[in-house]
């Protein structure tokens, strides 16, 4: 073997310099590797829907023909539309009701539950059973009960005097409606996520509270809730998106889908009628981007509220 040919075997191949000479027994190649799957399916089912939506949302696009460009004039027209506008004052509606309700709702029936007393793992499955059901299950069980002359309508009759109570019809009760109904159905699911918080919270803490002559309310206000901090923006964050997506209990429980006069139409029920009612795909592609550029901005104040307010405490 001449020199050349050592100095051949010695040069560093195409993929050692690439990646380097133990590419195949770093951890960290082979983690990559293993988790590749998940990043693939990751962009093909949620970066590239994003990215392909807001494309769509500048085109004039019917399902009928191939999307035209036409810059921000979707943008343009959903400002200039009253019923997106109402639309949007009707999504912040239902997200204050079906929010700040259950997050005090919430945590104080994991507090109650908490405790201990007779019956408590009984009481608890049969509080959680509302969160087993779909919500279009959840929507036709409430539809029932809120029928003018239903059940509901003749338990109160002895309070109200009126032997018909029109709950969905009304432009008043309806949306006070919805809201009980989400709220019922979403207390007990975040109910469970605050009491894994207050399960991680040491005891040793409550007790050298109750030791220092704290009562169980100085304790809990003191010591347990600025512990439940994280909980709480995770509570908050997921609540809140959910709640701005708001779209099975109104297209399955009010009249004509967002009645009456639209005061149930909701971001989500207004994409739906865009898209799949007058197949007008770049207006509806439009809405979305706005209600996922809210929901970001919304998530992204919370976040940053929550990390001042952990810096004061700091």
């Amino acid at each position: 073997m001449n020199m050349t040919q050592v100095e051949q075997l010695s040069k560093p191949s195409i993929v050692s310099r690439l990646f380097g000479e133990s590419l195949f027994a770093r951890r960290r190649w082979w983690g990559l590797l293993f988790v590749l799957p998940v990043i693939i399916f990751f962009v093909i089912f949620n970066v590239y829907p994003i990215i392909n939506g807001v494309y769509l949302s500048m085109t004039s696009f019917t399902l009928l023909r191939p999307p035209v460009w036409i810059g921000f004039e979707n943008y343009i027209e959903l400002m200039q539309d009253r019923l997106f506008i109402q639309s949007v004052l009707v999504t912040l509606g239902f997200v204050a009701g079906a929010t700040v309700p259950v997050w005090i709702l919430s945590l104080l029936a994991a507090v109650l539950f908490f405790q201990r007393f007779p019956g408590r793992d009984y009481l608890k499955t049969v509080f959680y059973t509302p969160v087993l059901p779909s919500l279009v299950v959840i929507s036709i069980i409430w539809k029932v009960l809120l029928h003018p002359n239903g059940i509901l309508t003749f338990a109160l009759k002895p309070l109200t005097g009126m032997p018909e109570i029109r709950w969905l019809n009304d432009f008043q009760l309806s949306p006070i409606s919805m809201i009980i109904v989400n709220d019922w159905a979403t207390i007990p699911f975040f109910m469970l996520i605050w009491l894994a918080g207050l399960t991680g919270i040491s005891k040793e803490l409550r007790e050298a509270a109750m030791v220092d002559g704290a009562s169980r309310l100085q304790s809990f206000l003191k010591i347990e809730l600025p512990l439940l901090r994280p909980t709480a923006l995770f509570v908050a964050a997921i609540s809140t998106i959910n709640a701005f997506q708001g779209f099975t209990l109104q297209w399955v429980m009010t009249p004509d889908r967002g009645g009456p006069l639209n005061v149930n139409t909701t971001l989500g029920l207004y994409i739906w009628q865009n898209g799949f009612v007058y197949y007008r795909m770049g207006i509806a592609a439009a809405a979305s981007v706005i209600l996922f550029g809210i929901i970001i901005l919304v998530t992204a104040l919370q976040m940053s509220l929550a990390r001042s307010d952990q810096f004061s405490s700091d």
